[in-house]
């Protein structure tokens, strides 16, 4: 069965890079719909799909955009769609960004949570993609392999060699459960040392301590939520991002060090581009079911 929320329900806040006030719509989407934008400050405006053939940007964050619609910073509100198991909702916002909330999930897991998320009994669940051999994608110093699983599982490794950080590492199945009580809390993060390059470049504008995790030269400036909250945020972004393919993933995704560019390479290929797939070839790479 298909999942929505039973009503609409609203929120405001500022954009994380932005800074702009946003207002937020949930609306409940129709069976089959997926995953809608819309922007409600542009009298012209088209609805945007959270669909990967509409990613536009990927630089600090990913952002959409269908002819002159853009919507920045999307990742952390599909995650919580997607972790919480939504297949059809509509997202009105009245400014370019989706306000960033704590930098983390939660927020709009409280918003979804309240709407009531309701399952549209007359519709078949959405099709999964059930990964049958590795897929991988890397770059110089990051790497992403699927292999397969029995579920969807994501194991993250993060390391920021340059800092007092170091390497950490996470691991989970997700589901409704796992995401909101081990994933959804988990905030953006950067370092001090970039803040003011970052603003000189138009980004970060609403970024402060209460919505982000901010790394100095050799503590935090705030207290964590997880002694690993850093790469459980990798795992919330990954989580968001792979939600762009449109369909639940049965696989065990395996990161080190990627990021949003190559996260969605990822989904890229796993949707069929460049590699062959059961339905072009014979050699089964992945499969829908």
């Amino acid at each position: 069965m298909q999942k929505t929320i039973k009503k609409s329900i609203t929120y405001s806040g500022i954009g994380l890079h932005t800074g702009h006030k946003a207002h937020l719509c949930l609306r409940p989407g129709l069976s089959d719909t997926g995953i809608i934008f819309f922007r409600t400050d542009m009298p012209d405006s088209i609805c945007v799909p959270a669909r990967i053939n509409f990613i536009d940007n990927t630089h600090r964050g990913v952002s959409l955009r269908h002819d002159l619609t853009e919507i920045k910073t999307v990742e952390h509100i599909l995650a919580a769609i997607n972790g919480l198991g939504i297949d059809n909702l509509i997202i009105e916002v009245s400014a370019p960004e989706i306000p960033v909330g704590d930098g983390s999930s939660q927020v709009f897991v409280e918003l979804l949570k309240e709407a009531e998320i309701i399952c549209q009994d007359e519709y078949e669940s959405k099709t999964s993609i059930k990964i049958l051999s590795p897929i991988w994608v890397s770059t110089e110093n990051s790497h992403i392999v699927v292999l397969p699983s029995e579920d969807y599982k994501i194991s993250f490794t993060l390391c920021l060699e340059d800092s007092f950080v170091g390497s950490q590492f996470a691991s989970f199945s997700i589901s409704p459960e796992i995401f909101e009580q081990e994933i959804a809390s988990a905030r953006t993060f950067g370092f001090l040392k970039e803040v003011e390059q970052l603003k000189k470049q138009g980004l970060a504008m609403g970024g402060s301590l209460f919505n982000t995790v901010v790394i100095g030269e050799d503590n935090f400036l705030n207290s964590l939520r997880f002694k690993d909250e850093l790469v459980r945020h990798k795992i919330l972004d990954m989580i968001g991002d792979l939600s762009l393919i449109g369909r639940p993933i049965q696989g065990h995704v395996i990161a080190v060090k990627s990021g949003h560019e190559l996260n969605l390479n990822l989904a890229r290929k796993i949707l069929g581009g460049g590699i062959p797939c059961s339905n072009r070839t014979g050699v089964f790479i992945n499969q829908v079911y």
